[in-house]
C-alpha cells in the first residue's frame, strides 16, 4: 500500500512539472502542493527539490512572498541546492523579497516590524476595516520619514543589518486615533546553544551556513501562514 502511495504521488510531483513546461501556472501550483505535502519530512532531499519547483509555479503566479517561503525551507534542506542559489538571489539581507534598493528594502523591514508590533496587540491580529489600515500605515510611513531624513548623518548606511534591526525594533509610535492600542515588542531571542551566542551575532544555528537574519529569523509578510 506503502509502495502505490508513493508511486501516485510522484506521478503527481512529475504531472506538476510538466504542467510548468505547458505555462499550466495554476495547475501546477495544484499539484506541486499535493506533492510537496505527501512528501515524507525525512526524505529531506526529495522534499527540498518539490518546494523548489513549487517555488517556481508560485513566482509565476506572481506571488513571490510564497515562492521565498517555498525556497526558504527547500535551501534549508539542501543547502548546496538551486533553491539556495536562487532563493540568495530573489532575497534582500533580510530574508524578504529584494527591491530595487537598500532604502526601499530598509522601509519594507521598518513597516513590517511595526505592523507586526501593532497587530500583536489586536484581537485577531487584523485590522478592524481599511480606514485603520491606511491609518497606521500612514503613521508608519511619517515615522520611517523622520529616520530616513537624516541620512546627511549617515544613520542608516553606516550599520549593519542586525544593528538596523535592533534600530527599527526600538521605535515607538503612537497612534492616536487608536489610543487604547500600544505596540508592544514581543522579544524572542534564538541562541545557538553550540556556541553559547545569540544566532543573530552569527550563523544560523539550523546549519544552513546563512546569517540568521536571513535564515530561521528572516522578516516575514504578515500574510505568510506555516503552510505553502
Amino acid at each position: 500500500m506503502m509502495r502505490k502511495c508513493n508511486k501516485k504521488h510522484d506521478i503527481t510531483y512529475r504531472s506538476g512539472k510538466k504542467a510548468l513546461a505547458t505555462h499550466e501556472a495554476q495547475e501546477a501550483l495544484n499539484l506541486l502542493r499535493q506533492a510537496v505535502d505527501a512528501c515524507p519530512a525525512q526524505a529531506t532531499k526529495e522534499l527540498s527539490v518539490r518546494l523548489y519547483w513549487l517555488s517556481i509555479a508560485l513566482h509565476r503566479l506572481g506571488q513571490d512572498g510564497l515562492a521565498i517561503k517555498a525556497l526558504a525551507s527547500a535551501q534549508k534542506l539542501a543547502p548546496r541546492s538551486r533553491a539556495r542559489q536562487m532563493y540568495q538571489r530573489l532575497t534582500n539581507m533580510y530574508g524578504m523579497q529584494k527591491s530595487s534598493c537598500i532604502e526601499h528594502d530598509d522601509y519594507r523591514a521598518f513597516c513590517s516590524i511595526q505592523l507586526r508590533q501593532y497587530l500583536g496587540q489586536k484581537k485577531g491580529r487584523q485590522f478592524d476595516n481599511m480606514q485603520e489600515a491606511e491609518t497606521v500605515l500612514e503613521i508608519i510611513t511619517k515615522s520611517w520619514l523622520g529616520i530616513s531624513d537624516q541620512a546627511d548623518e549617515n544613520i542608516l548606511s553606516d550599520l549593519d543589518c542586525n544593528e538596523k534591526l535592533k534600530l527599527f525594533k526600538s521605535v515607538h509610535i503612537e497612534y492616536p486615533a487608536f489610543k487604547g492600542l500600544i505596540p508592544v515588542e514581543t522579544k524572542q531571542i534564538a541562541v545557538n546553544f553550540k556556541t553559547g551566542k545569540r544566532a543573530e551575532e552569527g550563523r544560523c544555528p539550523c546549519g544552513s551556513g546563512l546569517p540568521f537574519q536571513r535564515c530561521c529569523g528572516r522578516l516575514k509578510p504578515l500574510y505568510e501562514k506555516e503552510h505553502h
